[in-house]
Formats: C-alpha cells, structure tokens, sequence
C-alpha cells in the first residue's frame, strides 16, 4: 500500500515553502489545502490531523489573516465595487510558480 503521508509530504516539499502573511503567494486553510492535494492523490487519503501534522513537520506555521472578497453593485453608471474583508486561519507558503493577477485589455 502506498505511504501518502510521505508521498504528499514530498509533493509539498517539492513544490511549496513556508512562508508569512506578507510574502506568501498562496494562503489556504485546512481544508482548502486538502482540497488541492486531492486533485493530486486520492479523496481522504489523510486526514486533517495528519495533514496538520506533515506541515508542523516541515516547520509550516498557522497564521491568522486577511482575506478580501469583491462584489459589484449597480448598474452602469452607479456601479460600485464593495469590498469584504474576514479573517481566515490557515497555512503560509510560496510557489515558484507564477499566479499572479493580470488585466486584460477589451479591443
């Protein structure tokens, strides 16, 4: 039988770092991060506990922060945007891939 602990312990160490608040480019919670990793391996192969622990093992630490969320409101001409913010519990890390937000011009 596979080890996915130590398969998805080596996913992660491959393809994330920890990181802070400030300079990560990717903050998921738990069970968003669990979400993700299920893509790659199969649904409930951890669990929370385990995944918990595969991240304080790789010196990984919990962070409260700042999400934002946007929402237009109006039409035309009385559009506005409103912006949401909440906080969220989760994990801190960098990805050499680039994610990034771009605008794109209409022609």
């Amino acid at each position: 039988m596979l080890d996915y602990i130590q398969s998805i312990t080596e996913f992660l160490k491959d393809n994330f770092n920890p990181s802070n608040p400030a300079s990560a480019n990717v903050k998921l919670n738990t069970d968003q991060l669990l979400n993700f990793i299920f893509r790659t391996f199969p649904v409930d192969c951890i669990s929370d506990y385990e995944l918990n622990d595969i991240l304080l093992s790789l010196n990984y630490k919990r962070f409260t922060y700042v999400v934002e969320s946007y929402k237009e409101i109006g039409k035309k001409k009385d559009r506005r945007i409103e912006v949401s913010k909440s906080l969220e519990v989760g994990w801190c890390m960098t990805t050499p891939f680039d994610l990034r937000t771009e605008e794109m011009e209409k022609d």
